[in-house]
């Protein structure tokens, strides 16, 4: 899946429709960067699934210094773009073109994602690739996903996806284009409510917490003990 038929967007346009799309994208971005303070050991490796322009790698990176990034995405022509964004960052950056889903993640202190895991196409896939996950870092590492991660019932998600199409609205000609282009999406996204994510991560062991929310977006932290 490219960026662009995803979004209907050149990587070159991505960072301007993605705040149109998005509310909280930049700060979003900034508290999973903060995560990284999670880790119970110096983090030195961070694997950066679906790396895209690389602005999470690039907060990252400057979040703590002494680290290099690993980061995968399918899309080669976003991969261009995240060079780039990197500037002279890149020296302490390898990217490989790859799907996170099936490209081997290395022995890593930190693994971080933004807007990425919610391609997992089911609950069983996602509890399988938080396993996964775990077995890649090592102890006391910290596995940071910033997604969306909506309320359990169906009315409050309801009223969170109103706050998100209002926020769409001006840039998709109103609140009906915006709630199409939402449905669009259907087709590649999966949302699992919080308190689901919650469980997943801990039944894969990690420890949880949850040090940023703003409805229905979350950003959810999980640590690997130090005796794993």
């Amino acid at each position: 899946m490219s960026v662009a038929s995803h979004l209907a967007v050149s990587p070159d346009g991505y960072d301007r429709r993605i705040r149109q799309y998005l509310p909280f994208y930049d700060e979003l971005i900034a508290e999973a960067a903060r995560a990284l303070g999670y880790s119970l050991r110096p983090v030195r490796l961070i694997v950066d699934l679906g790396v895209g322009t690389a602005a999470l790698s690039r907060a990252c990176l400057d979040r703590v210094r002494t680290a290099r990034i690993w980061g995968v995405d399918e899309d080669p022509s976003m991969l261009a773009v995240a060079k780039v964004r990197l500037g002279r960052r890149a020296t302490r950056a390898t990217l490989v073109e790859g799907s996170f889903l099936s490209t081997p993640i290395p022995p890593c202190d930190a693994i971080v994602a933004t807007y990425a895991l919610h391609h997992i196409r089911s609950t069983r896939d996602k509890q399988a690739f938080y396993a996964r996950c775990f077995r890649a870092l090592r102890p006391g590492g910290v596995l940071v996903s910033g997604d969306c991660a909506p309320a359990s019932t169906d009315r409050g998600f309801a009223q969170e996806l109103d706050a998100w199409i209002a926020h769409m609205a001006p840039s998709c000609g109103g609140a009906s284009g915006a709630r199409r282009v939402y449905r669009s999406w259907g087709a590649e996204d999966t949302y699992l409510s919080l308190a689901m994510e919650q469980r997943l991560l801990t039944k894969a062991r990690f420890r949880v917490d949850v040090p940023w929310r703003r409805s229905p977006f979350a950003v959810i932290v999980g640590v690997k003990s130090t005796t794993s």
